[in-house]
């Protein structure tokens, strides 16, 4: 009788070694480990302006025929979301490289805003190169438009103290520094009317401004693309 109560616990223990789960048995445990998403891939360069793009998209072409320019005059710069949008729907692979060239137009409070600036470049990837440009209107007599303006380039410097891989082009401190700026007509050697480039096949003033606004384009785009 001892024998019998001894023999069925053993039997007991065989029957549930049989039906052990491999990983108990020395097989393969199963793969728990948590998997990373992973980077969407990124090619290109994308840039949206409006009328100081049009201006400087022939030579900017010119230097760099793969980027894709997207420019209109007059565009507001509360039609970046949209733009965005457009661009991602085309293309298979989101921007390695997003410059934005919008503000010179302004548009009524609240339509745009920091938060709004915020969220539409939220719909790129993080590990995407934005590039935002410091716009101007210069002289006395558009110091009204000017004045909001400046509180667009704010929002965009607050973004880039924030989002990693973010970078100002700084053309309205380049333009504010000419020595040949009037600060009352807003002419310059940069700027035939206070705010469009001097120069180019569509200005009516010769001048290095559109070549200037190219070359400050470029640096910061060669600065972050080292190599390419």
């Amino acid at each position: 009788m001892k024998k019998l109560l001894v023999a069925g616990p053993l039997a007991l223990l065989a029957l549930l070694g049989a039906v052990a789960p491999a990983s108990s048995a020395g097989g393969a445990a199963p793969d728990t480990a948590p998997h990373r998403a992973a980077r969407p891939a990124l090619s290109g360069t994308f840039m949206i302006g409006d009328s100081t793009t049009y201006r400087i998209a022939p030579m900017l072409s010119e230097r760099k025929p793969d980027w894709v320019l997207d420019y209109r005059r007059g565009r507001s710069i509360r039609t970046l979301p949209s733009h965005i949008d457009a661009y991602l729907r085309q293309h298979d692979d989101p921007p390695q490289n997003f410059i934005m060239a919008l503000g010179t137009n302004r548009c009524h409070d609240p339509e745009w805003s920091e938060a709004r600036l915020r969220r539409a470049i939220a719909k790129l990837p993080k590990q995407t190169n934005v590039f935002l440009m410091m716009v101007v209107r210069a002289g006395q007599f558009q110091a009204d438009k000017d004045a909001v303006l400046q509180e667009y380039n704010r929002y965009s410097r607050d973004l880039a103290h924030d989002r990693p891989h973010t970078y100002v082009i700084d053309w309205r401190g380049t333009v504010l520094a000419d020595p040949t700026l009037d600060p009352v007509t807003g002419l310059s050697s940069l700027l035939e009317d206070g705010t469009h480039e001097t120069g180019g096949p569509y200005g009516d003033r010769r001048g290095p401004g559109v070549q200037t606004y190219v070359k400050l384009v470029l640096q910061a785009w060669k600065k972050v693309n080292r190599g390419a």
